[in-house]
């Protein structure tokens, strides 16, 4: 456009230089009806200095309208770039947004798992670490910079991380708390619970006198000499595989518990389960009593381990 601009300047410069009188000639397409007209130079510069000024005016409107054209494409590539930054921000912010409530979930989720651990911990008489114990555990890393980062792009690098280390946390928890679990389950179906509040054995475990007539005799279990109805206790959470008469030992309950355990109580007074129910630990089964072969109130107490007897006293707590 300048250089043209400068082309048509050149151009009516020569005709204000133009001396004499000149004659101009308008010759249609067709070759018919030519016109001429004679001109002086004054007549020339007057022409040319008119036709120059529609011309430099017309080419100063088209320049104007140009640069009015080219400041209008700017402005809304611009707004176009500034638009298509402010999408990319909300989308991050959003993205942030989801990311965070998702850390929350995982922080909830991880509180729940650390207070079971904790109570399971408590329940098996284990020592809890303090929270400040377990914060040692964890750490982090940073420092300045020479490249520019923006906020959300550290906060988006700190989720991420936290979501990280929330993860492993979750699965040590996880696998803390089921080892926990486990061994509860395991205390809980060994039969280790003393099965009445007090007393003394009367009779030990093995070896020893028949008290009917003083002859030798095998005592598969103990005898605990107790007051007549007093409570009789289940020393392992399981399953009643039997209660009611049983010949000798009167009164009778058999419990079979997990790990290959099962426990007997024999002569009781009255009995409060019936078979096919789950007893908890410590839950009371029946009363102490001298049913069946007995020579005063007590309870026989058996513990077998893979249908074989076992001395009670090894297991009991």
């Amino acid at each position: 456009m300048i250089n043209k601009f400068r082309k048509l300047k050149d151009l009516l410069n020569s005709f204000q230089q133009m001396q004499g009188d000149y004659t101009v000639m308008l010759v249609p397409h067709d070759g018919k009806g030519i016109s001429r007209k004679d001109m002086d130079t004054a007549q020339i510069k007057k022409y040319a200095t008119i036709a120059g000024g529609v011309a430099l005016g017309t080419v100063g409107v088209i320049m104007l309208l140009s640069c009015m054209l080219y400041s209008s494409s700017k402005e809304a590539r611009e707004l176009a770039e500034f638009r298509k930054t402010k999408a990319q921000q909300e989308q991050k912010v959003q993205e942030l947004a989801k990311s965070t409530e998702a850390v929350q979930k995982q922080l909830a989720a991880l509180a729940k798992i650390e207070a079971n651990v904790r109570e399971q911990m408590k329940k098996s008489g284990m020592e809890v670490p303090t929270k400040e114990q377990l914060a040692e555990a964890e750490g982090g890393k940073g420092g300045p910079s020479k490249a520019k980062i923006s906020d959300i792009t550290i906060l988006q690098q700190q989720n991420l991380n936290l979501q990280k280390s929330m993860q492993v946390s979750t699965k040590n928890w996880d696998a803390l708390l089921a080892s926990i679990k486990s061994e509860n389950y395991r205390m809980e179906v060994t039969p280790s619970k003393w099965p009445v509040d007090g007393g003394y054995v009367s009779s030990e475990f093995g070896g020893r006198a028949n008290p009917f007539d003083g002859s030798g005799d095998y005592h598969p279990g103990i005898d605990i000499a107790e007051d007549y109805g007093a409570p009789i206790y289940a020393s392992a959470s399981g399953y009643v595989q039997r209660a009611g008469w049983y010949g000798g030992y009167g009164n009778y309950v058999n419990i079979s518990h997990d790990y290959g355990y099962s426990t007997a109580y024999g002569h009781m007074s009255s009995i409060k389960v019936n078979a096919g129910d789950y007893v908890e630990k410590g839950q009371v089964i029946g009363y102490v009593g001298s049913t069946g072969y007995s020579t005063g109130p007590h309870l026989h107490f058996e513990v077998l381990l893979y249908g074989e007897q076992v001395n009670p006293r090894k297991l009991m707590k």
